[in-house]
C-alpha cells in the first residue's frame, strides 16, 4: 500500500521527517476538530496536537493498520483521549483555584485588597521570555515538559544527550528567576 509505505518508512527511516509528513496531514483537521467540536482556544488545540503527533510517531511500530481510514481513526482516538484529559485537568485546577479564592475570601472576613497578576498577565510574561530563548532551548522544555526522554530530544536539537539535563535545569531556572522578578516588579507597582 502507498499509504503504509509513505508514513511507516518515512518515519521509521527518519523520525523527524515523519512527524513533518504527520503534520501535514492530520494537523488541520485536529485543529478544525477541536476548536468547533469541543471550543478549546487555538493555543490548547496545537498543543495537543502535537502531543498526538509525537505520540503517534513514537507508538507507530506497534500497531498495524489495513488502511489509510483506520489510520486516521487511531490518531483521531489519540487525540480525543488529550482532549478529555485536558478538561479533566483543567476542570480539576480550576476547582482548585476558586476553593483557594474562597477561603482567601473568607480569612478575617475580608477581601484581600493586594493586587493579583492576572493569567493573562503571567502568559504574556511567559510567551515574551519564551521568545527571547533560541529554537533549540524552546523545544528542549517544550519537549521535555510533555515527558519525552533527553535522548529523544538530542535527536530534535542537535545536542548531546548527556548536557541536556543540564540545559534544560538551568532553563527552568532561569525562566523561574524571570518571571518571580516580574511578579515582584508587577506587585511593587500596583501598590
Amino acid at each position: 500500500m502507498n499509504f503504509k509505505k509513505e508514513i511507516f518508512q518515512v518515519i521509521q527511516s527518519n523520525k523527524e521527517k515523519g512527524i513533518e509528513l504527520l503534520f501535514e496531514l492530520y494537523s488541520q483537521k485536529l485543529n478544525n476538530y477541536a476548536i468547533y467540536n469541543w471550543k478549546v482556544n487555538e493555543d490548547v488545540s496545537w498543543d495537543l496536537i502535537y502531543k498526538t503527533i509525537y505520540k503517534v510517531a513514537e507508538t507507530i511500530n506497534l500497531y498495524e493498520f489495513e488502511n489509510e481510514q483506520k489510520f486516521g481513526s487511531f490518531i483521531f482516538k489519540i487525540f480525543i483521549n488529550y482532549l478529555r484529559n485536558h478538561f479533566r485537568d483543567t476542570k480539576t485546577a480550576n476547582q482548585g483555584v476558586e476553593e483557594v479564592e474562597l477561603s482567601n475570601q473568607i480569612i478575617n472576613g475580608y477581601q484581600h485588597e493586594e493586587q493579583a497578576i492576572s493569567p493573562n498577565e503571567k502568559l504574556k510574561s511567559l510567551q515574551l521570555e519564551l521568545d527571547l530563548l533560541e529554537d533549540w532551548q524552546r523545544i528542549l522544555l517544550l519537549l521535555r515538559s510533555q515527558g519525552m526522554t533527553y535522548k529523544e530530544i538530542s535527536r530534535y536539537v542537535d545536542k548531546p544527550e548527556e548536557q541536556l539535563k543540564v540545559y534544560y535545569a538551568r532553563l527552568k531556572e532561569q525562566l523561574t528567576n524571570k518571571l518571580i522578578n516580574k511578579q515582584t516588579k508587577f506587585k511593587r507597582n500596583a501598590k
